[in-house]
């Protein structure tokens, strides 16, 4: 019997074309990893925060590219798939994983949030499920993949190795096991890893083999960055290097630059996210 069905995602029947063939020539994320870097300026997300700061409505810019994120990727919905099974699927809602600290220290622990995002919600209803995930972590609240990570590292090694194999072909042939699914964070649209909080760059990251995560966007630090101005002479401006690491499978080339386009520009136009869709052609200037 041939399974197709999967719990979070709908397959998507393709052409018999060179993209069709594409899982078995590249068969693992790793084989099919391109990386993609941005240059982003961040004054009027700056700008921004401050301002719904001052209105009583507090956000963090992190928080503000998260919702960019999500926004893009519900808009941009070939960026929202995955392959496994040799076999291409279009996710049915938008999950996002992150890493939190509980505490910003040397000792302080670390797990990971996933924020869950349908079509129908709204920006404020993002904003409030990113910053309610983030202040459980804050509260020690202990999340269930912490929990089911701590039971599996009690069995011994060999038994670790079989039930992880086992997963995995269960996983290619069927569907994700029931006790993972809502629980395991590598089963998300796309991860995204804060390193500028942290005081360093961002680098190029790799695709995780387990699970579902087709995108991996790393963020540096934000700091002024030299530019050469429309008049010849250089300047600076507060910037944040962005670094996407994308399994090129899922979509081609001029799709992703264009959803990568109208990522930046929500985020260097974030008063959008509270509006409409907004409209952007690949290449286009945002000066």
């Amino acid at each position: 019997m041939a399974f197709s069905k999967r719990h979070d995602a709908t397959r998507v029947k393709t052409a018999y074309d060179f993209n069709a063939i594409f899982p078995y020539l590249m068969k693992r994320r790793s084989d099919s990893i391109v990386f993609f870097t941005e240059l982003v300026e961040t004054e009027p997300l700056l700008a921004y925060v401050r301002e719904k700061k001052a209105s009583g409505n507090p956000m963090t810019s992190f928080q503000v590219i998260l919702a960019a994120i999500i926004r893009t990727l519900h808009e941009r919905p070939e960026l929202n798939r995955y392959i496994i099974g040799r076999r291409i699927y279009q996710r049915k809602a938008v999950d996002v994983s992150f890493v939190a600290k509980r505490t910003m220290t040397d000792k302080g622990e670390e797990t990971v949030v996933n924020i869950h995002s349908d079509s129908a919600d709204s920006y404020q209803e993002i904003l409030s499920k990113i910053s309610g995930s983030v202040k459980e972590v804050k509260r020690g609240k202990v999340k269930e993949d912490d929990k089911l990570i701590s039971a599996l590292m009690h069995f011994p090694r060999f038994v670790l190795r079989a039930v992880v194999r086992t997963i995995e072909l269960f996983d290619f042939y069927v569907d994700t096991p029931k006790f993972l699914r809502g629980v395991d964070p590598l089963r998300c649209s796309a991860f995204v890893a804060n390193l500028g909080s942290v005081g360093i760059e961002a680098p190029f990251h790799h695709l995780y083999e387990w699970g579902t995560c087709s995108m991996f966007v790393a963020l540096g630090k934000n700091k002024p960055t030299p530019y050469v101005a429309a008049d010849g002479s250089i300047a600076a401006k507060k910037m944040i290097e962005i670094k996407v690491s994308l399994d090129e499978r899922i979509a081609d080339g001029f799709y992703c630059a264009r959803s990568l386009a109208l990522f930046k520009h929500y985020i260097t136009h974030p008063h959008l996210l509270e509006g409409e869709t907004a409209e952007i052609e690949a290449g286009e200037d945002d000066e």
